[in-house]
């Protein structure tokens, strides 16, 4: 029989053999952790990338006929009126909130003392922060008393310009010398919406700047329990009819389906991540490989051994689990010290990317529970099967075998 110092005497006998074997398995588990690390990194980043909007969204643009029907013609471009909102209000009970959205041309912002030329300013109603959830360092959203004042909700990044402050809330911005009170400053939440450089006004006095009656983009989400996909595609019919386009007309209207496109990044990112793994699992086989090489080597070099224990009276599958086990500690021990230093090296880089500025949100890499748990049940399968082979082989050593091989 055998306890489990012998395992690791045995272990630290052929420490040389053992570190070189577990070198390589400590490589692969430290590449598939930095990888699933990316990958997980990358999903993270999409899940970020439609944060601040409500899943059931779909944003509606006006674009150009390219076949002439009974109200356009070929090249003519199409345009929507808060008549066709408040219609589609009327005609589809499955709308939660709609919003009309107005894009502004002004040239800058300006405060007391200081301005802003880089911004977006948009027209927008009451409902419009229901469907993009943005966040607010300070202040509130639009309620639907603001729609016929002079009031202004600004990006974290204009505050910080206009009044090296984001508790501005009560002061006063000038659009066209006709001055606005902030209510509200959204937060900087997210990169990817450029929110921290958007400011908002009501979608009225947007439509007065322009000069204009019509807009190009609405926003609009639905009940949950209404498929998007099914409900865009009657839009586009309503609109077309409305519109007097034909309803076969790929550029009279775009739509922005929020479910579709974080389903669609989310498979693409599922087979990124499934490849990553692939890679990462390939890293650790090579170090299995190396493990049952090695593993072989020690059977062979202790023939002597085996054969004698057996003489003794060892049973084989006392031999056989000794062997297994002294495999599985050179994978474990190896593995644990590979996931650390992955672990450490991911930690490392998203320190550095924190610390270098910029909008790095996409870039972090990040781990959860179940990698590490999957990783170090990988260890394990793959420590036993490196060791089975060798195991099985050091258990049927005869003890005449033996002999021979202490005579020689």
């Amino acid at each position: 029989m055998f306890h489990t110092p012998e395992v690791l005497s045995a272990t630290y006998k052929n420490k040389s053999k053992s570190i070189i074997a577990g070198i390589t398995v400590a490589w692969g588990i430290m590449l598939l952790i930095i990888l699933v690390g990316i990958g997980e990194g990358l999903q993270n980043g999409v899940k970020k990338l439609f944060a601040d909007y409500t899943v059931n969204t779909i944003e509606v643009f006006s674009g150009e006929a390219s076949i002439s029907d009974i109200n356009v013609t070929k090249g003519d471009l199409i345009s929507f009126t808060m008549i066709d909102i408040k219609s589609c209000i009327l005609n589809f009970n499955e709308i939660q909130n709609i919003s009309p959205v107005v894009n502004v041309n002004v040239s800058k912002i300006i405060s007391e003392r200081k301005s802003i030329n880089h911004f977006s300013l948009k027209g927008i109603n009451e409902n419009y922060f229901s469907i993009k959830t943005l966040k607010f360092n300070t202040g509130r959203a639009f309620n639907i008393h603001d729609m016929n004042r002079k009031v202004i909700i600004v990006g974290y990044e204009i505050a910080k310009q206009l009044f090296n402050n984001v508790n501005c809330v009560g002061r006063l911005v000038f659009i066209d010398n006709v001055g606005y009170k902030i209510i509200g400053v959204v937060k900087k939440d997210n990169m990817f919406n450029n929110s921290g450089y958007e400011a908002y006004i009501s979608y009225e006095n947007a439509l007065n700047i322009n000069s204009e009656t019509e807009l190009n983009e609405f926003i609009l989400s639905l009940k949950s329990d209404i498929n998007t996909e099914e409900f865009q595609k009657t839009l586009k019919i309503y609109l077309s009819n409305k519109k007097g386009v034909n309803s076969k007309d790929k550029t009279a209207f775009f739509f922005n389906n929020i479910e579709n496109t974080i389903k669609s990044l989310n498979t693409l990112f599922n087979a990124v991540n499934l490849f990553l793994w692939f890679i990462g699992i390939s890293f650790l086989i090579s170090g299995m490989l190396s493990i049952f090489n090695i593993m072989t080597v020690i059977v062979k070099e202790r023939t002597g051994e085996f054969g004698l224990r057996k003489a003794l009276g060892a049973r084989p599958v006392s031999i056989q689990t000794m062997v297994l086990l002294e495999s599985l500690l050179i994978t474990l021990v190896s593995g644990v010290i590979g996931l650390t230093i992955g672990f450490i090296v991911i930690c490392l880089i998203n320190k550095y990317l924190e610390i270098s500025g910029g909008n790095i949100q996409f870039l972090i890499l990040d781990l959860n529970i179940s990698v590490i748990v999957s990783a170090i049940l990988l260890l394990v399968l793959s420590g036993c099967i490196a060791g089975i082979i060798p195991a099985r082989k050091a258990s049927k050593v005869l003890p005449v075998e033996a002999l021979r091989e202490l005579n020689n």
